[in-house]
């Protein structure tokens, strides 16, 4: 697939940089990444692929957590590539719903089979990088408001957590 990208974004004046920038190691990185994170191993009789979003989802809060840390590497890629605002809003809500329903037992272990928000986004990546200019100061607060609000949201869902932790070993000791 990249070599048909590449072989278009060359007959096309001023693309010929996009190609070089998403064919480089850094978006391999990514893709490696995202790989791990959905798409690590194959269930045979299922013929589904599942990565460590789902096995470290398995731990009660912390694992949905973690995997919604590397979710905002992702994020801030896609500003380095330049990716539009609505692109890097859309990319946050895969990552805040995936994290939102992996927060709750069982329900969030069973979508993490299915919801795979870091494929979408490399997807949604690889479609809309480009190099457009220089980002402007709003682009730098746009994409900083936005995994500053993840970052919220991952920190909400820790102190949820700590908060039903402790009504539940109030409860227990009564």
């Amino acid at each position: 697939m990249a070599h048909i990208d590449s072989t278009i974004e060359r007959r096309r004046p001023g693309y010929a940089r996009r190609v070089e920038r998403i064919e480089g190691d850094e978006f391999e990185g990514l893709e490696r990444v995202v790989r791990w994170l959905d798409d690590l191993i194959r269930i045979p009789i299922l013929n589904i692929r599942i990565g460590l979003d789902p096995i470290l989802g398995m731990i009660p809060w912390i694992g949905d957590t973690a995997t919604a840390v590397f979710s905002l590497y992702l994020i801030g890629s896609a500003f380095y590539y330049r990716v539009p605002k609505v692109v890097i809003l859309r990319m946050a809500m895969n990552v805040a719903v995936d994290y939102l329903l992996g927060l709750i037992p069982f329900v969030g272990d069973a979508t993490d089979f299915f919801v795979k928000s870091n494929r979408w986004n490399i997807n949604l990546l690889r479609k809309h990088a480009r190099t457009q200019g220089r980002p402007g100061i709003g682009d730098y607060l746009f994409v900083c408001g936005v995994i500053g609000a993840l970052v919220l949201l991952i920190v909400g869902g820790i102190a949820l957590v700590f908060y039903s932790l402790k009504a539940a070993e109030r409860l227990l000791q009564y």
